[in-house]
């Protein structure tokens, strides 16, 4: 049974070294972009790096900037986690045991699959949850005013990136998962995907300007960031779910059909 698969799943991802390390260290990450929005934000025009001005913090959409550039870190966070937690259990021997517990290969990948997605959802939330905390906090102590905050509109804005970020997220564990199933190795996994998420795509956005445009990674940072010039919010999704739908179709026939070796 998948429910049988998720409960096996959230077993192991609820391990305190494991419960801890992720929601906190996704916090502290989450935290520290807020820290560098605030200390560095002047009070009128911009800051260095396209940072927003206190006067524009202090707008119904001043709590999320911080979670916008935080956007790309938690994704890579969420694709390590994920690699890692699917490539460990060919490294560690225990897939076969599990699948002899369930041996419709389908239904444990769909279960697994379930639980990470539910497990670094719920990590990004309480992370966000938090960094809102720490929002209020150093808006305090540089002086912003922190009303419009709280608005229907500041609610309502603040909901929706929080939407964004978390669907953002998602594509990127989905990665991480297809990545940790293809190489089987999680530190293998967990390498490849920085460092194509981290500087491979940026040199192929500077050899191709228009490229980024196109790249999976681009695609999912959009998503998290509710469109960008190059490209809509609307635009970005489809094609992150055309690259994620490939992807998971790829892996879902490898794990069905790749002999179980160790």
């Amino acid at each position: 049974m998948i429910l049988a698969a998720f409960r096996s799943e959230w077993v192991k991802l609820r391990r305190r070294t494991l419960l801890l390390g992720t929601f906190g260290g996704l916090t502290v990450a989450a935290s520290l972009f807020s820290v560098l929005t605030f200390s560095q934000a002047p009070a009128t025009g911009e800051g260095g790096g396209g940072l927003p001005s206190l006067a524009e913090l202090a707008r119904p959409n001043g709590l999320i900037h911080g979670l916008d550039f935080a956007i790309l870190l938690l994704g890579i966070v969420a694709f390590g986690i994920a690699a890692s937690q699917m490539a460990n259990e060919y490294s560690l021997g225990t897939l076969r045991q599990l699948l002899v517990r369930q041996p419709r290969r389908s239904k444990l990948l769909i279960g697994k699959y379930l639980g990470v997605i539910s497990f670094l959802v719920a990590a990004i939330a309480v992370a966000a949850v938090l960094t809102g905390c720490v929002d209020v906090l150093l808006a305090h102590l540089r002086h912003v005013p922190t009303h419009a905050w709280f608005t229907s509109t500041g609610i309502t804005d603040l909901t929706r990136a929080l939407g964004e970020l978390l669907l953002a997220s998602v594509g990127f564990a989905t990665l991480g998962m297809v990545a940790g199933l293809f190489l089987r190795s999680s530190v293998f996994a967990v390498i490849v995907g920085f460092a194509y998420l981290l500087p491979l795509e940026q040199l192929i956005e500077r050899i191709f300007p228009g490229s980024k445009r196109w790249l999976p990674g681009q695609q999912l940072t959009y998503i998290g960031q509710g469109g960008a010039p190059a490209s809509s919010f609307s635009r970005s999704l489809l094609i992150g779910a055309i690259y994620l739908a490939v992807a998971g179709a790829f892996a879902v026939y490898s794990f069905t059909r790749r002999d179980v070796t160790a």
